[in-house]
This record gives structure tokens, C-alpha cells and sequence, in this order.
């Protein structure tokens, strides 16, 4: 029998490309990469929204039946993801 979790979400790591912007003037030729980030927190819904985009919504915090913090990521951006114990 797997061991209960302690919280309601399960607390996950989600690797993702992310946008990025810059501003100023920049060499036409120069390298353009999109940074990597790493977001940790409770996967609070795995959905896809009204208009048919697939995502993660993932809260830093919950309390009863609210949360706070929340981060959508949508899934096509994602690289990796993992449930932390």
C-alpha cells in the first residue's frame, strides 16, 4: 500500500520553455534561445481551458477551498514533470 500524502495537491516540479523578451538593439545574426524554467508547487488541475488549450494549473499555496499563487502553464510548453514525495 503506497503511503498517504500529507497534502490535498500533489506538490509536482514542471521543467518548461518559457517566452521570453528583450528590449533594446540587438545584432540580426546574434543567437536566440528560450531560457528553461522550473516551476515547484500543487497541481491543482491537469484541464483543458474554454479554448481548447491544453494546461497545468499549479498554486504556490492552498487554505480550505481557495488558492493563491497560481501559475498556468500550458502543456506543449512542458519538457519534463515530476511528482515530489
Amino acid at each position: 500500500m503506497a503511503p498517504k500524502s500529507k497534502y490535498k495537491y500533489p506538490l509536482i516540479e514542471v521543467v518548461w520553455v518559457d517566452a521570453e523578451t528583450e528590449h533594446g538593439w540587438e545584432e540580426v545574426d546574434e543567437e536566440a534561445n528560450l531560457p528553461l524554467a522550473t516551476t515547484i508547487g500543487f497541481l491543482i488541475k491537469d484541464q483543458v481551458d474554454k479554448n481548447g488549450n491544453d494546461m497545468l494549473l499549479i498554486a504556490s499555496t492552498y487554505a480550505d477551498n481557495a488558492t493563491n499563487g497560481r501559475f498556468k502553464i500550458p502543456k506543449g510548453m512542458i519538457k519534463e514533470m515530476r511528482i515530489l514525495k
